[in-house]
């Protein structure tokens, strides 16, 4: 019995000891916040960023192309004739059999309604004047695809047959996935020279994942009970592999080629931005450089995008989920296919006898569309004429409000030319005392989350991310991993930190995190009413479900175009982009979460009394917590992924960086910039999905 208590009064002594060790850090760290100038000790970093680890990159990529020179040219030249063969067919196939063998296709996987869409798309992309463009584009993502395919079918299979490759391959798709995609091209661009194979093969790196994880969950699904019966069966590793663990696998497979294609549509116009190809991102690129004086021709080149990217998913999601008897299922009598083939057959010959006529036909109709686009500019410098000094005042009050406090804190941007009086030092100490006063009663209470945020933001708030002491941040952060992901991650997560200082990136992470957290601030504003609404209302939640699936097929260039027409090149327009781009997982959500909360527990609260805003708020919002939570979490990864794209119009940061290397060929200064984003997005991503699963209801997988 005393040694029970012994080992008691041990682990209480421990923990008291643990509780006065954070509380002194804490502490500390306030002390080095709001007095920086008396205890520089403590702000002060020991640490210095070098150039020699971008240096060595370098040194290592030039020794690899002196040495390998004859052979990357020659998978060069290889991968650029291929699209260039591609392409040279489908400027030559006529656009009338393209539309027509489409919309044949789209009925043949899913009827007429699918026929409809996809038809309409692609005569529009005829009719619009972008049609080689778009072409060009399609020629780069049908070389890219297969090579992904191959790429990720083979690593999905080496994953599900050797636990030893699975437990490599999981982390290098992690990094495929989360390094910025601007990344992958300064290498690529050193490697194989400017034009489309740069965007092929990035192309390929950035598409892989998504098929090798469903290739992956497919093979790792099949039940083992079939494996062991056709092993009884004499069956070889191989017959089984082909014979029951592929047809198995099919439909998730098929899920993977439709993840792959889009992955690979969208990198391929990311991909423009090196130049090299007239491809339909190309001219997105420069329209929407522009600003509001091109808004015409970048929203009809945007909408070209948009349709090729919702034809592209429909059809491969159709063929996915097709089932076999589809003509009897519907009760419609089935065509031999051979005779639609020899339909599409006569309908090639009668394009290529119409070709001419087509082609004067899609002539006369770009020339209306350009008049039209022409109008819309008009219109476009009408509306900023009009309600210009509405547009500077939205610009200004977030910059003033928002963005300037979060980056260099209420005690440099409160200034009478900006808020109109000055932050003196008696606001100061108020505003610290009630900051205090606040953590300390959660604290008092048992609420340590909610006094852990309260402290977070009111103290960085008060000196701004770019002058946040650097230990304090480390701490902050291998805090924050050790209590929601475990000892391990915690070193994982101070290594990874370290790494982003000795590469000269701190400030640049800092700038990063700011102007990420400000844009998740606005969609918790904005996205989780928008939600709570959806939950509460069947017409709000069919009204937001277009939209949102509007928002998450659009290509990531696509959001630049109304950012910067109406706000011109600035941090704000940054900002409305990764917005408008990061806003759709927690509207989707927060409205499920709120959708499965058990009837029972709302049935209980209103038998109770509870108004409605008493159950959203003590009963619904509580137990919806981890969905959000989910939510939460990819919003700051569509943040992070939309940052890279938010430079070319006025995001700096480690943006900057990776496009800076990109711009100069300096590889090193890219990668390393690329992987500092990357090791931000993975520490945020492990952090909310163990603080989710932590709380017991919904476990958030990879």
């Amino acid at each position: 019995m005393s040694g029970a208590t012994t080992s008691l009064d041990t682990s209480l002594s421990l923990d008291t000891a643990r509780r006065a060790a954070l509380a002194l850090l804490v502490l500390l760290g306030i002390a080095a916040i709001i007095m920086p100038e008396r205890l520089p000790a403590l702000v002060a970093s020991p640490l210095a960023g070098s150039d020699a680890i971008a240096a060595a990159i370098n040194g290592g990529i030039d020794w690899f192309v002196a040495v390998f020179k004859p052979a990357l040219r020659a998978v060069a030249a290889g991968l650029d004739q291929a699209v260039r063969g591609l392409q040279k067919i489908l400027h030559a196939t006529p656009w009338l059999f393209i539309v027509i063998a489409v919309t044949w296709l789209a009925w043949r996987l899913k009827g007429i309604g699918l026929a409809a869409l996809c038809g309409t798309a692609v005569l529009y992309m005829a009719l619009s004047g972008y049609w080689l463009k778009s072409m060009n584009t399609l020629s780069m993502v049908g070389v890219a695809v297969p090579l992904a395919l191959a790429v990720g079918f083979g690593l999905g299979v080496l994953g599900a047959k050797s636990r030893r490759a699975n437990a490599v391959i999981q982390p290098t798709l992690d990094l495929m996935q989360t390094i910025p995609t601007f990344a992958y091209l300064a290498p690529l661009v050193v490697l194989f020279g400017f034009g489309p194979v740069p965007g092929v093969l990035a192309s390929m790196i950035y598409a892989a994942p998504p098929m090798t994880r469903n290739v992956l969950l497919g093979l790792q699904s099949v039940p083992q009970e079939l494996r062991e019966v056709s092993s009884m069966s004499g069956t070889t590793p191989w017959q089984r592999f082909c014979h029951i663990e592929l047809p198995c696998a099919k439909q998730q497979i098929l899920v993977g080629i439709n993840q792959l294609v889009l992955a690979s549509l969208s990198m391929v116009i990311i991909a423009a931005v090196i130049g090299g190809f007239d491809d339909i991102g190309r001219e997105v690129l420069v329209a929407t450089n522009k600003g509001s004086a091109r808004f015409g021709q970048a929203l009809a080149a945007g909408i070209v995008i948009v349709l090729l990217a919702v034809v592209i998913d429909r059809l491969t999601r159709a063929a996915a989920t097709r089932r076999e008897a589809v003509g009897r299922k519907t009760g419609r009598r089935a065509i031999p296919v051979l005779w639609q083939l020899a339909g599409l057959a006569i309908v090639l010959a009668a394009s290529i006898a119409l070709k001419t006529y087509a082609d004067i036909i899609a002539v006369a109709s770009a020339i209306f569309f350009r008049l039209g686009e022409v109008a819309v500019n008009g219109w476009l410098q009408d509306f900023i004429a009009t309600h210009g000094i509405t547009l500077d005042a939205i610009k200004k009050t977030a910059l003033m409000y928002l963005l300037l406090p979060l980056r260099i804190g209420l005690t440099k941007a409160v200034l009478p030319i900006t808020w109109g009086f000055t932050f003196t030092p008696a606001m100061q100490t108020v505003y610290l005392l009630t900051v205090l006063a606040g953590t300390a009663w959660l604290a008092w209470r048992g609420r340590t989350t909610a006094a852990s945020l309260l402290l977070s933001v009111g103290l960085i708030s008060y000196c701004g991310f770019s002058y946040m002491p650097w230990w304090v941040m480390f701490a902050g952060v291998c805090w924050l991993a050790w209590r929601h992901a475990g000892w391990r991650f915690a070193l994982v997560a101070c290594a990874m930190m370290l790494a982003i200082t000795l590469t000269g990136h701190w400030q640049g992470a800092l700038y990063s995190v700011y102007l990420c957290s400000a844009a998740i601030l606005v969609c918790l504003l904005i996205g989780c009413p928008l939600g709570i609404l959806a939950a509460k209302s069947d017409i709000v939640s069919g009204i937001l479900r277009p939209m949102n699936d509007t928002l998450q097929s659009i290509p990531l260039y696509i959001f630049l175009i109304p950012a910067v027409a109406l706000f011109q090149v600035n941090e704000f327009s940054a900002l409305v982009a990764i917005v408008l781009y990061a806003i759709v997982p927690l509207i989707r959500y927060t409205e499920h979460g709120l959708r499965h909360v058990p009837p029972t527990l709302v049935e209980a609260a209103r038998a109770n009394g509870c108004s409605p805003l008493q159950r959203l708020l003590m009963i619904e919002l509580p137990v919806a917590r981890p969905a959000i939570l989910l939510g939460l979490n990819q919003t700051v990864l569509f943040a992070l992924a939309m940052l890279i794209i938010a430079v070319l119009v006025g995001a700096r940061g480690l943006a900057e960086q990776v496009n800076i290397g990109l711009r100069d060929a300096d590889t090193g200064l890219g990668m390393t910039a690329g992987l500092s984003m990357a090791f931000i997005a993975i520490i945020a991503d492990r952090v909310l999905r163990g603080y989710a699963n932590s709380l017991g209801t919904t476990e958030i997988k990879d």
